[in-house]
This record gives structure tokens, C-alpha cells and sequence, in this order.
């Protein structure tokens, strides 16, 4: 499906160079490159129900502990991948080749959390549902490995039709790409922990599948562990999806934040401990901070703290408080760590134009688009040791911020908002630029992947942590999408406060 390379061209080349910016570099180096987008399976025995790229209630949240929709974006990739002009109709073409699966039928693991998360263990008898669902319906271990040998097989034949092209030598065969030529695949992953999940046997892995793959495989996923990523092929990560609320009111708005509904208050609803599920255990300490301002939302605080050991009478007073509405009318959300650095809620607070406050030293490699994106100037990151040390001395300078301040934050997120939203419209398969729909609204999120994910191919860079561009030693304010760390920083707003 067709875009305008006229058009696409002539974004580029505005401005005083076509590499003033780091975005600017990638977008240019890569134009006239191109990628062949595939699905290894549009159906399988697993086959589950339900529109799993939407949240649910928050009531049902806290039965279930997750939810599948923020794991859902290639869902969202593929129609705009549609009207990118280097998409090609030729795989023996393409400089990268991207798989589009959601793998919520390619890969039995995902399928089994999926369900389970759509059906939540409000009692026993839920649990009981779940082993007929996946015994007797589905014959869930059987049909896992078929799937996982059949999607093996449909790759490894593309793969060697790909690499039969790359290694002619014919001269009489014309050819996009020169003989020898490397070809990439990309793919992206639900979760890494979902993708490599230890309990199930290897020939039920979706990574046996891609074995053959591996070597020249590049993977994006929207976290991995602190200690870095456990599979080699990740090479950078992606947003979260956003909140479906919280997509669906700015859906509504036609993309604009309603700033003067907002209270001058800081926000958080989320978990304080999770016990064996979540397995917080020492990480979860800045959350235990947070606590300190758990009911007391008369100085300007609404944060709530659920905990596996909380009564029925504290779920029931949880259950009444609607994330997507609280930070939908609050100026502040706080954005503290959890299992790892990253968290789903800073691209929800983005999203509803809600100024994150980041208690999380290393966020920052996780963070996507680096390269495109000035993270540090649309968010407040508070070093752990200092809010542990003082949770409501932040959270008073916090709100004691000029509203000189606020505004300036509230413009970036603003000007970037569309770069980390995937959901822009109501059904993954629609397109988003549509007749009587603003096309400025529409994700910039795609195209950021592919521009990345092909910038790599062409510089052969694949590591995590590495900036995208070269550093400009002449520019200290260039943007290369370089990674920092708050451990031991103390912003000027901190400072003047006397908090470090």
C-alpha cells in the first residue's frame, strides 16, 4: 500500500540539513532502504477470544495482576507499516525482513497467559477453567508443538529463499542488493520474560522456532532485567502500549490534553509488593516510600498502595480509585521503579499529559527512541536514595515547581506524545490517517522503529546501551541517544529545596 516518496523525501530535506539532528541522520540514511513485513501464522488450534489489546477494569486488574494490552503493540505496527514507502512486496528485496506476529497464537506460553488473563483467578474454579481450556480444548502441549515446528518451518524456508538470492552470483539475474549481501530480521516481543520462560519444555518455546534466525536476528522489547538482556538479539526497546482509557480520551479529544481540568496534585495507583508473583523483594523499596503519602491526599497527594495482605474493605476502596482518571485530572504521576527500572506507567502519564516524577536511577536505557526523543526535558527524575530519604520533602517540591515549569513539561510532552503512543485509533487493523481524521495525531512510533531497526542494518551498530549516532564533541546539546544514570545527580529544583 502506497505513501508519497515525494513527500516522504521532502520531510527530510527541510531545515538547513538533512543531519542537523540525530533523527534527521537516521531518516535520511535510511530512505531508500527497504523491509519485507510478514506474519508466520494468522491462526492456530489456540485461537483466543477477546479483545486482549484493551484493559480491562481496574477492579479486574488487581484479580489478574497484569494485563495483556501493554504487550500488544506489534498488533498496532502492522497497518502503518502498510503505507511506509519502503515496504516491499519482494522478501529477496529487503534489507531487513520484519515479523509481525503478536505471538498470542504463535507462541503456547503467550496464548496460555493471554487467556488466563482474560479469564482472572477469582476463585479456584477459575484455575479449574484454564486447565480444560488448555487440555481439553486447545490440547495445549500437542498443539504447542506443532505450531512451534510448523512456525520453524515456514521461517526456514523464507530464510532460504532469502540467503539463495544473497549468494547468487548471476549476473544475468537482476538483483536490488548486491551478491553477498547480509540480511536482517526483526521481530518484536510481547515481554522478554514471556519469550524465554524457563517452565516450558524447548520444543514449546517460540525461541526454537527462531533458531535459525538467531544469529541474524535483531529483537526490540519494552524491558528486560536489571542485570541487562538474557537474549543477544535485543538491540533496543519500544513503548509500552498505552493504556486503553487513557488512548480512548485522546482519541476523543482529537490528540489534545485538557490541561485546565488538571488539579495541582501528584498521583500513583499500583503495587507496593507482589509477593511470589512479581518477586520484588529488595527493589521494591522506593515503593515502600511511597507509602508515606498513601492517604494523604489533602496536601495534594492521591497515591494509593495495594499489597497482596490487604483486607477486603482496603481492595474494596482501591477498586473505587480509576487509574486512567486519576491521571487523566492530576498534573504530577509519579512513575516509580518495580521488577526493573521501566514501568508502562510512564507512557500512560505521557499519554494523559500528566508531568512523570521518575524514581528510578536507570530508567533511562530502557527508554525508547532516545535518539528521536528529549526524555530529560519532559520528565522530573528523583535519585532513589533522596525520595527514600524524604518522600514528602520531594513531593512538596514537587508541587512548589513555577508554573513556568509546568508549562515548559507539559509543551515537551506534548511535541512528543505521538512518538510513544501506539493505539491511535480504535482497532489495531484500521488505519489511522483516514478520511475526517487528523493524520498529526497518528503515531510516529512505526515509523521510529523501522527508521532505527534499519539505521542498525546499514551501520551494523546492535548494542543495547550504545548511542545511535557518533557524539558531536562540538555539540554538547546534539541528541545521540546516549543513556545516563540519577544515582548520583541532583537536579536544580532538588537542590534548591535542600533535598541533596
Amino acid at each position: 500500500g502506497g505513501g508519497s516518496q515525494a513527500g516522504w523525501r521532502l520531510g527530510v530535506k527541510l531545515g538547513k540539513s538533512a543531519e542537523d539532528t540525530c533523527a534527521q541522520q537516521v531518516k535520511a540514511a535510511t530512505i531508500d532502504m527497504k523491509f519485507y513485513a510478514f506474519d508466520l501464522m494468522l491462526w492456530t488450534p489456540f485461537n483466543v477470544k477477546g479483545k486482549f489489546f484493551e484493559d480491562r477494569k481496574d477492579s479486574a486488574i488487581l484479580g489478574a495482576k497484569t494485563t495483556t494490552s501493554q504487550f500488544m503493540y506489534p498488533m498496532w505496527l502492522r497497518a502503518p507499516m502498510r503505507a511506509d514507502p519502503r515496504r516491499t512486496a519482494k522478501p529477496t528485496d529487503a534489507d531487513l525482513m520484519v515479523m509481525t506476529d503478536s505471538f498470542v497464537d504463535v507462541s503456547p506460553f503467550t496464548a496460555k497467559f493471554v487467556y488466563h488473563t482474560l479469564n482472572p483467578e477469582k476463585d479456584a474454579a477459575s484455575w479449574a477453567k484454564l486447565g480444560q481450556w488448555w487440555d481439553a480444548e486447545v490440547q495445549g502441549e500437542q498443539s504447542g508443538r506443532l505450531v512451534v515446528a510448523e512456525a520453524r518451518r515456514r521461517l526456514a524456508t523464507l530464510k532460504a529463499l532469502v540467503d539463495t538470492d544473497n549468494t547468487a552470483a548471476d549476473p544475468s539475474v537482476s538483483r536490488r542488493k548486491p551478491a553477498g549481501t547480509k540480511t536482517k530480521w526483526a521481530y518484536l516481543l510481547p515481554s522478554e520474560w514471556m519469550f524465554s520462560h524457563d517452565a516450558l519444555s524447548p520444543d514449546l518455546k517460540l525461541s526454537s522456532a527462531l533458531a535459525d534466525v538467531a544469529e541474524d536476528s535483531m529483537t526490540a522489547v519494552t524491558d528486560f532485567d536489571d542485570g541487562g538482556p538474557s537474549l543477544a538479539a535485543i538491540v533496543t526497546t519500544v513503548p509500552f502500549t498505552v493504556h486503553s482509557a487513557i488512548a480512548a480520551r485522546l482519541l476523543a479529544s482529537g490528540g489534545a490534553v485538557d490541561y485546565g481540568a488538571k488539579k495541582m496534585q501528584t498521583f500513583f495507583k499500583g503495587t507496593g509488593d507482589r509477593g511470589v508473583e512479581g518477586a520484588l523483594k529488595q527493589l521494591v523499596s522506593v515503593r515502600q516510600s511511597l507509602r508515606q503519602l498513601s492517604g494523604s491526599k489533602k496536601h495534594g497527594h492521591a497515591v494509593f498502595v495495594s499489597s497482596d495482605g490487604m483486607s477486603k474493605e482496603e481492595v474494596r476502596r482501591l477498586e473505587g480509585v480509576e487509574y486512567a482518571a486519576g491521571m487523566a485530572e492530576s498534573t504530577y504521576c509519579w512513575v516509580p521503579r518495580g521488577d526493573n527500572p521501566t514501568s508502562r506507567r510512564m507512557f500512560d502519564a505521557l499519554a494523559a499529559g500528566c508531568i512523570p516524577v521518575v524514581v528510578s536511577d536507570d530508567i533511562a536505557r530502557y527508554l525508547p527512541f532516545r535518539w528521536a526523543i528529549e526524555w530529560r526535558s519532559m520528565i522530573l527524575q528523583v535519585p532513589e536514595a533522596v525520595f527514600n530519604s524524604d518522600p514528602e520533602g520531594v513531593a512538596d517540591a514537587v508541587l512548589a515547581l513555577p508554573h513556568k515549569v509546568v508549562a515548559s513539561l507539559r509543551a515537551r510532552m506534548d511535541g512528543a506524545r505521538t512518538s510513544i503512543l501506539w493505539n491511535d485509533r480504535p482497532e489495531p487493523r484500521e488505519a489511522c490517517a483516514t478520511e475526517g481524521r487528523d493524520s498529526e495525531a497518528c503515531s510516529k512510533a512505526p515509523q521510529l522503529y523501522l527508521d532505527e531497526m534499519l539505521y542498525r542494518v546499514k551501520t551494523g551498530n546492535f548494542a543495547v546501551d550504545q548511542p545511535l549516532c557518533k557524539p558531536r564533541a562540538s555539540d554538547p546539546r546534539y541528541n545521540h541517544g546516549a543513556v545516563w544514570n540519577a544515582e548520583k545527580s541532583c537536579p536544580p529544583w532538588l537542590k534548591m529545596s535542600k533535598l541533596c
